[in-house]
């Protein structure tokens, strides 16, 4: 699995790409359109390399208001709505499809194992 981050109805570049990931999360968030408490939404949080993260907070300071979204594999998988600069180095993206908690859980654990490799191999690259 080889995440990608691009902005909604741009130039198909990614501004994020998988060797800038360093970790990941899951989480749920409330679903605010609905009444029902058990109603959730999985959510994945990234965090990213130094330099990753100053790439991502000019382009969230750029791309107020736009739409991140997290490919893998050519599918969108997730959004994040830019709201306001991410200075943290960690964004978090609301999972594109409702999912099971185990399929929502399979997919992180996927991510996981992904990113460690991802790393392993970079840093192979450098020597």
């Amino acid at each position: 699995m080889r995440p990608r981050v691009f902005i909604e109805n741009a130039t198909p570049v990614p501004i994020i790409d998988e060797y800038d990931f360093t970790g990941v999360q899951v989480g749920t968030i409330e679903n605010i359109f609905t009444e029902d408490l058990e109603d959730r939404t999985y959510a994945l949080w990234f965090t990213l390399d130094r330099r990753s993260a100053i790439t991502l907070q000019k382009a969230s300071i750029r791309n107020r208001g736009r739409v991140l979204q997290l490919i893998i594999g050519g599918q969108v998988v997730g959004f994040h709505v830019v709201q306001k600069a991410i200075t943290n180095g960690v964004i978090p993206f609301v999972l594109a499809t409702k999912l099971s908690e185990e399929n929502a859980m399979l997919l992180y654990r996927e991510l996981a194992q992904s990113i460690t490799h991802l790393q392993a191999e970079l840093e192979d690259q450098k020597g």
